[in-house]
């Protein structure tokens, strides 16, 4: 049994329409936002869930989301 934890990233990409300057503004790379928008497979550093929350000003649940299979 697969445990899966997904990035939820889109939603907050999408409610406020920031995937460009949401790279901008944490330093993060416009690809690895754009692998986390398209939940494409890639280990995230905490440091990356750190910033996006930070920039968002939201909970790291709001991010990040463990469902059991």
């Amino acid at each position: 049994m697969l445990n899966m934890i997904t990035i939820k990233l889109y939603e907050l990409i999408w409610l406020h329409k920031l995937r460009y300057q949401a790279a901008e503004a944490t330093d993060i790379s416009k690809a690895t936002i754009s692998k986390l928008v398209k939940v494409e497979n890639i280990d995230v550093k905490l440091s990356t869930i750190n910033k996006l929350c930070n920039y968002f000003k939201c909970d790291i649940k709001d991010i990040v989301e463990y469902k059991p299979d």
